[in-house]
């Protein structure tokens, strides 16, 4: 019988053991580490949204409350109690909280209710001025004292309009520096704000200006709160950081003490040189 050279060696001792195993095992597969994922996924947020607000408390991504502009009759109900927030509770997230609430009605409103109060706390400041007593009272008839008493009847629109001018002048300065600073609120949001601490501290610093005496520490103790309250106020709507708000406040106090500085060293220097001549 023919031998066939797939049947293996008859004769071969080791033909006994069959065909030897592989001694590692199964080949591995082609590819051990299967198909490679994406590293760089995209966002699952619109990345050109502005970025939640990093001063609250809360926890990372934590934003404030969202609110709307309330009809005309609830935002004047609620002024008070929002005036007792803001003042007795100072902090970025209480004006987070009543922001939304902003509109150019309830701004009008507070601003000419201020206004007119201010003039009647101004009115009776000056009828019981010790200046203008003594005036009035050693001679009633003369034409200084007529020319104080109509002064006087226009005291009020004066005092109106001057604290509108000023409100805005004031709050645009502070808006301009704010967006310089990379600022993201609106400017009827800071008007509104600033006016629900500006407006209750305003009116009592007022009332306690009658008092001589505890009028000018009331008067110092309620500038430094506002400035406060202004950095809170700012950090709030614009986004800012303590430092930048800080910044915005202070900017236009130091360039009014430069200007107040500069004026009294010209007056200073006039004095002195009117005096060289005489």
């Amino acid at each position: 019988m023919a031998w066939d050279p797939n049947q293996g060696q008859p004769n071969d001792p080791n033909s006994a053991y069959g065909t030897p195993s592989n001694p590692y095992g199964a080949p591995p597969p082609q590819n051990p580490y299967g198909a490679p994922q994406n590293p760089y996924t995209p966002p699952t947020e619109n990345p050109y949204v502005a970025p939640p607000y990093p001063y609250y408390q809360g926890g990372p991504g934590y934003g404030p409350p969202q609110s709307a502009p309330l009809p005309l009759g609830e935002a004047i109900k609620g002024l008070p109690r929002q005036y007792i927030k803001v003042t007795t509770k100072p902090g970025v997230m209480t004006f987070a909280e009543e922001m939304g609430k902003a509109s150019w009605n309830i701004v009008w409103v507070q601003l000419i209710a201020f206004a007119i109060i201010s003039a009647i706390l101004s009115y009776l400041y000056t009828l019981i001025s010790p200046t203008f007593t003594a005036i009035t009272s050693s001679i009633p008839s003369s034409p200084i004292t007529a020319t104080l008493r109509s002064l006087l009847t226009g005291l009020p629109l004066v005092v109106i309009i001057q604290i509108s001018v000023f409100f805005f002048v004031g709050q645009g300065i502070s808006y301009g520096l704010a967006k310089a600073f990379g600022g993201q609120g609106k400017f009827v949001t800071q008007c509104y704000t600033y006016l629900l601490f500006s407006v209750p501290i305003g009116i009592v610093s007022g009332i306690f200006y009658l008092i001589p005496i505890a009028g000018g520490f009331v008067a110092i103790a309620q500038n430094i709160y506002s400035i406060v309250l202004s950095i809170f106020l700012l950090m709030a709507v614009h986004r800012l950081s303590g430092g930048k708000a800080t910044a915005v406040v202070f900017i236009p106090t130091g360039v009014w003490l430069l200007f107040l500085c500069a004026f009294l060293v010209f007056f200073i220097t006039l004095m002195a040189a009117a005096l060289q001549h005489h």
